[in-house]
């Protein structure tokens, strides 16, 4: 792994060209942890890039918004054949698709969310579970997003994250549990028999929180917790929020993306259930 102060995280492979974008897709993610992108090299099939820039400068301590980041990296200046962008939020709302009407997308919202006035609210269709997610951003670096690729959507986390656990639990009648972690809030997903059963998230403000959240909703819904637990994002191998969550059952297993393309093997220095919805937005189309 290359580190610098310029690219904290930064992992290539060698046959990556600079000047053969057309042939790439982008996957960039919009965090309150900072910036991060993955490249999709479609003639090879296999990711070969992947960067995080924390919005902490490690060089001097300063907060850098999404936007001066964006801005400074090269790659992000290309054309790409496709661009994927996810911006987790904690703001949002889920609306079946059969009663879904698009000109009442801000009144389904607001009926849920107190959001400032001019607030942008997004919407995506989901597959899985056949509805719509509505969200807001809640992120400075949208602005430059939308000037920089004008016709592109944001997608919310939920739309890559849904499709990984449709992938994982469509050839098991089983059931399926998930926590992905953001920095300050996690989505617990659970499908049974192929289907949908629960989908929230929950603001954190300590890591041993999302413990709390995830083996109060299995309590609840009488799911013992010796089960299979899945986790990606935001939380490190025996770390503060691993250790808690093993508090509580031992059978926790970090998620691999399920997807048909291949990784570099420059991607083997990281572990990949942290970037499990950015190596995942590319199977969504």
């Amino acid at each position: 792994m290359t580190t610098s102060q310029i690219y904290p995280l930064e992992l290539i492979d060698e046959t990556l060209d600079i000047n053969a974008t057309e042939n790439y897709d982008l996957t960039l993610e919009l965090s309150e942890e900072g910036v991060s992108l993955a490249v999709l090299d479609l003639l090879r099939g296999k990711y070969v890039m992947l960067r995080h820039y924390p919005r902490e400068n490690p060089a001097d301590g300063s907060v850098r918004a999404p936007g001066e980041i964006i801005e400074s990296d090269d790659f992000l200046r290309r054309h790409y054949r496709k661009v994927f962008i996810i911006t987790p939020s904690l703001l949002y709302t889920l609306v079946p698709s059969p009663v879904y009407e698009p000109r009442l997308k801000e009144d389904y919202f607001r009926f849920n969310h107190n959001v400032p006035d001019g607030s942008q609210i997004f919407s995506n269709s989901l597959p899985f579970p056949d509805a719509y997610v509505l969200f807001s951003p809640g992120n400075d670096g949208i602005e430059k997003v939308s000037s920089r690729w004008r016709d592109m959507t944001p997608w919310h986390h939920l739309k890559p994250l849904l499709q990984h656990v449709f992938s994982a639990c469509r050839t098991s009648e089983e059931r399926y549990i998930h926590l992905h972690a953001d920095t300050s809030f996690v989505t617990v997903v659970i499908a049974e028999k192929r289907n949908l059963v629960f989908c929230n998230s929950f603001a954190c403000s300590a890591a041993a929180d999302a413990s709390y959240f995830l083996f109060n909703v299995l309590d609840r819904r009488g799911i013992k917790n010796d089960e299979p637990i899945f986790v990606s994002g935001a939380v490190e191998p025996y770390g503060e929020a691993h250790i808690a969550l093993l508090g509580f059952a031992s059978n926790v297993k970090f998620a691999s993306p399920i997807i048909r393309q291949s990784f570099s093997y420059v991607m083997n220095e990281v572990h990949l259930h942290r970037w499990l919805n950015l190596f995942t937005a590319a199977s969504c189309e």
